[in-house]
């Protein structure tokens, strides 16, 4: 296992690299970011922050075709994460233009502050996107290498859409997920609290700049029993939920 966990941090550290060469338009072109309050921290369908209220900020920098980009949440001491305080998402990516769809490639590092032990995981992403007037459609695969803080590895498939409503501040969305692995630690349960499992979003934005309102119906197809006996399960962060949140860009 050892062997695999370096293998998965090299893939992951040639990844960065690859993205980070330096080009010739290799400075800032714009920079964004804001803050955001949310009834809870939920991703791929179950909550990160202990089915709790959670505050964040992120920012993104361009680098000409690079970008980087780097989120941080309040987890609120959530068992599921070994009791981390925070989580810090650090990303670089880069787009690509291949007719009207582009694709997208990204290394992110989920960092976590105030665990009991060791909680840091990376992911590769792999996503393609397509626009026709208000309509966006979207497909993204997370594929996390074999590392112990996960108890193996996992991936993590989407697709979604949005679309924005004609005359109106409002956009409506939707998206459903699958998540796989391997593993049988009990940190595998971090991210697959009953094993493969399927997840939904629906839900909908309305933005005056710089704010934006938003309100989410969010539910999976993991059931009571097949939840794993273990912390890291965390079986009332794995309940159907609406989450309301609330954003300011800056």
């Amino acid at each position: 296992m050892t062997v695999l966990v370096k293998r998965g941090r090299a893939l992951i550290m040639l990844a960065g690299a690859l993205l980070l060469l330096p080009t010739e338009r290799a400075w800032a072109q714009s920079v964004d970011g804001g803050v955001e309050a949310a009834s809870d921290e939920v991703r791929a369908g179950i909550s990160w922050s202990g089915a709790r209220a959670s505050v964040s900020a992120d920012g993104r920098l361009d680098l000409g075709p690079l970008d980087a980009s780097v989120r941080v949440a309040a987890l609120r001491g959530a068992a599921r994460h070994g009791g981390a305080d925070a989580v810090a998402d650090v990303a670089a990516g880069r787009d690509w233009a291949l007719g009207a769809v582009t694709l997208r490639t990204e290394v992110v590092g989920h960092l976590f502050a105030g665990a009991a032990q060791r909680m840091d995981f990376a992911e590769l992403v792999l996503g393609a996107r397509y626009g026709l007037g208000p309509l966006r459609v979207a497909a993204t695969a997370w594929f996390a290498p074999r590392q112990s803080t996960i108890g193996g590895d996992n991936l993590h498939l989407r697709v979604g859409a949005d679309a924005g409503l004609p005359g109106l501040p409002l956009t409506v969305l939707a998206s459903v997920g699958y998540s796989t692995g391997s593993g049988s630690d009990p940190r595998a349960a971090r991210l697959r609290p009953g094993g493969d499992y399927a997840d939904w979003k629906l839900g909908a934005e309305y933005t005056r700049w710089p704010l934006t309102f938003g309100l989410d119906y969010v539910g999976n197809s993991i059931a009571p029993e097949r939840i794993r006996v273990t912390p890291f399960a965390d079986a009332g962060g794995v309940r159907d939920r609406v989450v309301a949140r609330v954003r300011l860009a800056f």
